[in-house]
């Protein structure tokens, strides 16, 4: 239950003349210094936890001390360089601490000192600064602690839209009370901060809650569920994405022509592609467009077609049904995505143990009745497998060797993709199985960390068929506006050069077989499109 807060800012405050107790616990709090102080690390090491307008923090220098005696007992620095000249700065080039006064009687002293640096979402509207933060203990009171912000500003006009305008912003846990403070950019004798509507005041209660919670979190021995930014770096990732977002997405936006919400495909294809390209560069090197080339398959609109190619990354983009946005892109783009159904060639190929006896065998000379609705009368067309390969509207699914697949919400296709042969990224939507029916997949035994909901368990089973096919996985949360927003990547697989193997045909059975896949595949193309 949240504890009640007092507005206090016409009242003296704890740390001195300067500072401006703006709100307070009314309440004791029930958690201790420790819980308080990892609770304000982390905020201070994600800012964005404070405001949605804030992208991350990079910390360019860290400080501790032995706050008894002063004494420095470690330092270290990052270097982050800001290289786009069209983003706004301001005074980005001081890394020197920023010290403040405080009350002797409370016996504060310096435990840690980071100088930060804070990105926002969009640097090329509001300024990314720098900013002192610092961990104060008590030679008093052993359970006494202040965090205090203070951005490398000089005056309220500066101050971008993200923080308080004003000069420097404390919490402070003492006798078992949680306070913010403020200390003005005006004189202190002269209080400009009155009003509880103000903004600057919100933010202050906005604060001091955010603080209480995490503290109590911590001491409840809260922890993430959801781990991010585990296969790619996230300052690469978000560098990446912002510099894609400028580049493309006013385009994207203002010229699209689906029915479905522009806000939220668009930027989750930049932020999707954003993490392949990063992807790209961890796995093949920064000249990876040299070793790889990608198929999207069931890439719907093309967006992320659209920006890999526009990156100078060569693909293809592979769907049913050609969409309205196809027609918006650029000739060189518009190429590149192929009005194709998707079979893939293992239900067409003879198997590989057959083929070592007969090598003159190019098909499994299997025959598919595919039901369709004539003008006239409903009709039955029977395709071969032979038809099928050869067919200039089926793709098959056999690609060069450098080809990397995606599967971006890529419905009955999702588990179907690590069976391919190609490394790969799924990020999984609809659960199909291998004939293309709706199915709901429990999670293994003892992988139900994250639940066993429906998305859970084709999370589960997608990694369980890579896995057992002999892929090296990985499983990345990516930042996308999506709930639906695992990708599960698989770049390493010993077995590719003798593929398909057993494993993969095993695979396909015990599942229930791949009976009617070709007869659902081929149907789609007498239907709309869906979209997601």
């Amino acid at each position: 239950m949240q504890k009640p807060l007092e507005f206090g800012a016409l009242e003296p405050s704890l740390l001195g003349h300067e500072w401006h107790c703006m709100y307070r616990t009314v309440e004791p709090v029930d958690f201790r210094k420790s819980h308080f102080e990892t609770a304000m690390l982390n905020v201070i090491r994600h800012p964005n936890i404070n405001s949605t307008v804030i992208l991350r923090a990079d910390m360019l220098r860290e400080w501790e001390f032995d706050f008894v005696n002063g004494r420095e007992i470690k330092f270290q620095e990052e270097v982050h360089n800001v290289t786009d000249p069209d983003t706004q700065v301001i005074n980005i080039d001081d890394f020197s601490v920023r010290d403040v006064a405080v009350a002797s009687n409370l016996g504060l002293a310096k435990k840690m000192a980071m100088v930060r640096r804070i990105i926002p979402r969009n640097p090329y509207k509001d300024a990314i600064i720098n900013q002192t933060c610092l961990v104060l203990n008590s030679t008093e009171n052993s359970e006494t602690s202040l965090i205090v912000y203070t951005p490398h500003l000089d005056s309220k006009e500066l101050c971008p839209f993200y923080i308080p305008h004003v000069k420097a912003v404390a919490i402070l846990l003492h006798q078992s009370q949680l306070s913010v403070h403020y200390i003005p950019f005006t004189d202190p004798d002269v209080p400009e901060i009155q009003d509880e509507s103000e903004r600057v005041v919100r933010t202050a209660r906005r604060l001091l809650q955010t603080a209480l919670k995490h503290s109590h979190g911590v001491k409840l021995g809260y922890e993430k569920k959801v781990a991010h930014d585990v296969v790619v770096d996230k300052v690469l990732f978000q560098d990446r994405y912002i510099a894609l977002k400028k580049k493309y997405s006013r385009f994207l936006v203002d010229n699209w022509a689906e029915s479905t919400d522009p806000t939220k495909h668009v930027f989750e294809d930049i932020a999707i592609a954003a993490f392949l390209i990063e992807l790209w560069v961890k796995t093949y090197g920064e000249k990876f467009k040299d070793n790889v080339q990608f198929r999207d398959l069931g890439c719907g609109n093309g967006v992320l077609c659209y920006l890999l190619i526009c990156e100078g990354i060569k693909g293809m983009g592979i769907d049913a049904r050609q969409r309205k946005s196809w027609k918006i892109y650029p000739p060189e783009v518009q190429k590149c995505l192929k009005e194709q159904v998707i079979i893939p060639s293992v239900l067409l190929r003879p198997h590989p143990e057959v083929k070592k006896r007969a090598p003159e065998l190019q098909h499994n000379g299997r025959f598919f009745p595919i039901k369709i609705q004539d003008k006239i009368a409903p009709a039955t067309v029977v395709y071969s497998s032979e038809d099928l390969l050869k067919s200039p509207s089926v793709n098959v699914t056999e690609f060069p060797r450098d080809t990397f697949l995606i599967g971006n919400h890529s419905d009955e296709l999702t588990c179907w993709i690590p069976l391919l042969g190609y490394p790969f990224v799924v990020i999984p939507c609809c659960s199909h199985n291998f004939s293309g029916q709706r199915i709901r997949y429990g999670v293994r035994k003892g992988h139900a960390r994250n639940g066993n909901s429906t998305y859970a368990g084709l999370v589960d089973r997608v990694e369980a068929v890579a896995t057992r096919v002999g892929w090296d996985i990985a499983k990345e949360m990516l930042r996308i506006p999506s709930t639906r927003n695992a990708a599960i990547v698989g770049t390493n697989n010993p077995d590719l050069a003798q593929w398909p193997t057993q494993e993969v045909y095993d695979t396909i059975l015990e599942d229930g077989g791949a009976d009617g896949w070709i007869e659902n595949t081929m149907a789609l193309t007498k239907k709309s499109p869906r979209a997601h």
